[in-house]
């Protein structure tokens, strides 16, 4: 009997570690589909220290947080909505809001 309940212990937790096992998330993509997509205003040049975009993906926030540039410069260009704060929300840090 001990070996029944703790087979049917077994498999409950097997089958809900497989029900509830994370599912893959798309990256947030610039111009890509869905409800990670990344848009930026395309009547906006991109300045030159933005190129390229791989690096400058990987490293604004030591660049915003060493005080080169502060959020303001950042929201004269980015919606905070559509180009910040769903890479943001996809690597867990706190989302960019804007002054009332």
């Amino acid at each position: 009997m001990r070996k029944v309940a703790l087979s049917l212990v077994t498999l409950g937790i097997l089958i809900l570690s497989i029900a509830f096992y994370p599912q893959y998330v798309e990256k947030p993509v610039k111009d890509g589909e869905g409800p990670l997509a990344v848009y930026l205003d395309p009547s906006l040049p991109a300045p030159e220290y933005h190129s390229p975009l791989d690096w400058w993906q990987a490293n604004h926030k030591d660049i915003v947080n060493r005080g080169d540039l502060v959020k303001a410069d950042c929201l004269q260009c980015h919606d905070p909505v559509t180009s910040c704060n769903n890479c943001h929300a996809y690597v867990g840090v706190d989302a960019i809001l804007l002054a009332p």
